[in-house]
């Protein structure tokens, strides 16, 4: 997939609403393998040019930050980030994400429930009144998908894990197969800053052992050379950032608990 979107041509079809950046849908057509005829996919551009400025993190960065969530993500095996591609020929420049189908008969893995309704399979993360007085709770799944994902977060320092950008469905459609419904998370902008970020509505996990697997996993992301994977779509401080990160995850052995000194989830959480 990452070759149709690197070489396919991209069409454009209106801008996607709610994106605080220009975020457009378009189509991209052309073939996943050498040998394979075309097709038309959709998917979602992100311009470089169309970044609304922050005073935190460096201008015209977000969208490079996108590819470098999905190369992490895919260097690790985790594939939780949909195949993303940085396009130096649209503008000046931009990254084109593959596009995710919601699956309406899923559970969706954030929800917003009553209290008596939080069962064990869930995890709350806040308590909430909505504007007809309504009180809810803001939980996630306690499956082992939704906990990889907080763990990639932690890893990525990502800085705006909302519930909506955590997405049960499928990007990938064969004729005669039936599609591969699994979990994705999208919008990974503000992520990979030097700096710590982590804002996310998965604290569920927090003060959890990390197990074998986690660990073997971050011990991937401390000694791997990294600079070959990220090296052109990060600075060098955030790579050295992100190997500190996985280092101190090793060293205190738990998914990391909520620091009191800053905000904790992103706004708004869904």
């Amino acid at each position: 997939m990452c070759r149709l979107l690197s070489t396919g041509t991209v069409r454009p079809l209106g801008r996607m609403r709610g994106a605080s950046n220009e975020t457009l849908l378009a189509t991209v057509t052309g073939a996943v393998a050498s040998d394979e005829p075309q097709r038309t996919v959709r998917a979602v551009l992100k311009t470089r040019a169309g970044e609304r400025p922050l005073h935190d993190f460096p201008t015209g960065t977000l969208s490079l930050r996108e590819v470098a969530a999905h190369r992490l993500s895919a260097h690790l095996g985790l594939d939780v980030v949909p195949p993303t591609v940085w396009r130096d020929d649209i503008g000046a420049g931009a990254s084109l994400q593959v596009y995710v189908e919601s699956d309406p008969t899923a559970r969706e893995p954030v929800v917003l429930v009553a209290e008596d309704a939080v069962d064990d399979g869930l995890a709350p993360v806040l308590r909430a009144v909505l504007s007809d007085g309504t009180d809810v709770v803001l939980a996630h799944e306690l499956t082992p998908d939704v906990r990889a994902l907080a763990l990639f977060d932690v890893l990525i320092n990502n800085a705006d894990r909302k519930g909506g950008h955590v997405l049960c469905g499928a990007w990938e459609f064969t004729d005669g197969a039936p599609p591969r419904v699994a979990l994705h998370a999208i919008d990974n902008g503000l992520s990979f800053h030097a700096e710590p970020k982590l804002r996310t509505v998965l604290w569920g996990f927090a003060g959890s052992p990390l197990t074998a697997q986690e660990r073997a996993l971050i011990e991937r992301v401390r000694d791997d050379d990294l600079v070959p994977v990220l090296g052109d779509v990060l600075a060098a401080a955030e790579i050295d950032a992100l190997t500190e990160r996985a280092t101190a995850l090793l060293r205190n052995g738990i998914l990391p608990l909520p620091d009191a000194d800053r905000s904790l989830v992103p706004w708004p959480p869904l």
